[in-house]
């Protein structure tokens, strides 16, 4: 593809670059950047520079978080909260845990 400006022949090569993302899709997706408005694509440029800078993987699991470490969904904190005391109440149950 040949194009009249070279700041937007970066913008597609390296939007192209993205999974799934060819050359006319990278270029129709530049072209909707330049007509929206420049706080839009100021926001999107923020969020994927901060996204790029704050995510943190967790080495045991891969999880991807904000935090370091294993963060649990309050569904699986209860899952576990319950497995836990229900193994509890049998250990208290055949004597093992008082």
């Amino acid at each position: 593809m040949d194009f009249s400006s070279k700041l937007l022949q970066n913008a597609v090569n390296e939007m192209s670059q993205l999974p799934g993302i060819g050359k006319r899709t990278a270029l129709r997706l530049v072209l909707h950047l330049i007509r929206e408005s420049p706080d839009k694509t100021t926001y999107l440029t923020e969020a994927l520079f901060k996204m790029r800078s704050e995510l943190k993987f967790c080495r045991s699991c891969h999880n991807i978080s904000d935090v370091e470490g294993v963060s649990l969904s309050s569904a699986e904190a209860v899952i576990i909260l319950v497995m836990l005391s229900s193994v509890k109440s049998v250990l208290i149950h055949i004597g093992i845990v008082k």
